[in-house]
């Protein structure tokens, strides 16, 4: 939310600068064609994407006499932020309205996951092991509003539209891909993800370079509601069970849920405006 604040401030303080912009020959025209690309810094709305409690229960037989004890596990998945590379096209439609077509690219969040188990008042299982990398990709469709005379050298908008998340998957694997290893602290298990559709918003601004000048500095901050489908499953090392429970045995853990993706994309890059 402060993000935001702020950079509505910033495109508040463009906008008064623009007012005073003269006439320019790079005017923001119906019909114009404007192609950006440059960085792109991505950031979960929360790092931590998945938290559950797990209730379980660990059997064992004793002379044909089933015992039990009650197990609570909470499952922690966290992804950290990234830096990678945009590319967008914008079509102004007419005069203060356009349709922009942007497009984050390969993403990568390392994430790790942190499991622990507690029977009876006690810590029975803990483990934290990396899952590698989510290689993410992030579409969206805006239609964009310019409010400012076309012939301002300074451009801020505002749009709303939908975006599609991707995340790469190892075909290999047909969607599917090992996540702990022989010899991890876990046991084998596997990680499914899948893709989503949601809304999305931006606010940003364009600077052109010059009164005859069709290169362009551009900023923005784009929102993408996205909460892909994700299934875990794996088996937990558990230790310290009462008898008559073995000294170690292996708790199945197992979520399918959608996970809160969610992220923010802070943009800075360079464009060229044209028309045919």
């Amino acid at each position: 939310m402060m993000r935001l604040k702020f950079l509505l401030v910033c495109v508040a303080a463009a906008a008064c600068a623009g007012l005073a912009a003269q006439a320019t020959l790079a005017d923001y025209k119906g019909g114009d064609i404007i192609i950006r690309g440059g960085a792109s810094f991505v950031e979960p709305d929360d790092d931590q994407i998945i938290s559950r409690r797990i209730p379980f229960v660990v059997e064992e037989d004793v002379e044909d006499d089933p015992a039990t004890v009650n197990v609570l596990g909470t499952v922690d998945v966290d992804l950290d932020d990234d830096t990678t590379w945009f590319i967008s096209g914008v079509w102004l439609f007419r005069d203060h309205w356009g349709l922009e077509l942007h497009h984050v690219n390969d993403a990568s969040h390392e994430a790790d996951l942190d499991t622990f188990a507690i029977a009876g008042g006690s810590v029975v299982g803990v483990a934290r092991v990396g899952l590698g990398d989510f290689d993410t990709y992030v579409t969206s469709l805006f239609i964009n509003w310019y409010p400012l005379n076309p012939s301002c050298l300074i451009q801020p908008y505002v749009g709303l539209g939908v975006n599609y998340t991707d995340i790469d998957r190892d075909p290999d694997f047909k969607q599917v891909r090992t996540v702990f290893g022989s010899g991890a602290t876990f046991a084998n298990g596997v990680l499914n993800l899948g893709s989503d559709f949601g809304g999305a918003a931006q606010v940003g601004v364009d600077f052109v370079l010059g009164y005859d000048s069709n290169w362009i500095v551009n900023a923005s901050a784009i929102y993408a509601d996205s909460e892909p489908g994700l299934e875990l499953g794996y088996g937990l090392p558990v230790t310290g069970l009462p008898a008559p429970f073995p000294a170690s045995t292996i708790a199945p853990v197992h979520i399918s849920d959608d996970f809160d993706y969610s992220p923010w994309m802070l943009n800075l890059g360079v464009g060229y405006k044209f028309s045919f």
